[in-house]
């Protein structure tokens, strides 16, 4: 496969399974229950990673799988050639997508103290640069979807969680997506706190201190309809 066949029509590439079987280097998470594959795959001169529902737990697998993939399939597709955004190679199939491979650590991984002002900044542009296509990530509260490269730039992964402006005018929508444009510009305050607490302003310690207004309610609603998309959609012991 050339660099133009993968790259270029993303929006309509498709990769067999077979080649992505054949070439997978290795797996940075293996699937179970709700968690999918994430491999690290060799096709030519490139390594791109590839997200597969494939092995999740049959039910979840099946129902929630391939909403999870077309959702993320959208938003990166929206929001092509955003810097710090992966790009999107292709599709797989229903439960399979394959992006950019970017080498570097997940701030999880991170060590505290590690990160220079330049990073925070550069991953509010890209966050800001994202809400102007459309895009809130929704989960940036999680350190393991900003990835600090081995470039010292920020990337922002994993849009399954994603939420689209829409179109049209609707008042109410518009309000919603502004919710959830602010819950991501918090969560990098958020993370500032955890891994760069030494760089805080009092600005920032100000904002930290007032709890967005639907916060809570929107944390307990997530995390009940986790526990029940596990309770029902994934077996016990997974």
């Amino acid at each position: 496969m050339n660099e133009t066949q993968m790259f270029g029509d993303f929006r309509t590439a498709r990769l067999p399974r077979t080649a992505i079987e054949a070439n997978t280097i290795t797996y940075f998470r293996t699937a179970g229950g709700t968690r999918p594959d994430l491999r690290l795959v060799q096709l030519g001169y490139h390594r791109i990673i590839v997200k597969d529902f494939n092995r999740s737990d049959v039910l979840f697998r099946m129902i929630v799988g391939p909403i999870l993939i077309r959702r993320e399939l959208g938003a990166l597709r929206v929001l092509d050639g955003v810097p710090g955004i992966p790009r999107l190679v292709g599709e797989v199939d229903r439960y399979a997508l394959a992006m950019e491979h970017i080498p570097g650590r997940s701030l999880d991984r991170v060590e505290p103290g590690t990160l220079q002002p330049r990073f925070y900044e550069r991953l509010r542009e890209v966050i800001d640069a994202m809400h102007a296509r459309g895009i809130a990530h929704c989960d940036l509260r999680s350190r393991g979807n900003v990835v600090l490269g081995d470039d010292g730039e920020p990337y922002i992964v994993d849009f399954a969680a994603c939420v689209f402006r829409g179109r049209g005018l609707n008042p109410f929508i518009r309000w919603v997506f502004e919710q959830f444009v602010l819950a991501d510009r918090h969560a990098v305050l958020l993370i500032k706190q955890r891994l760069s607490p030494e760089l805080l302003t009092d600005e920032d310690r100000r904002q930290l201190a007032q709890e967005l207004p639907y916060e809570r309610p929107a944390r307990f609603i997530g995390e009940n309809v986790r526990k029940l998309t596990r309770k029902l959609l994934v077996r016990r012991g997974c």
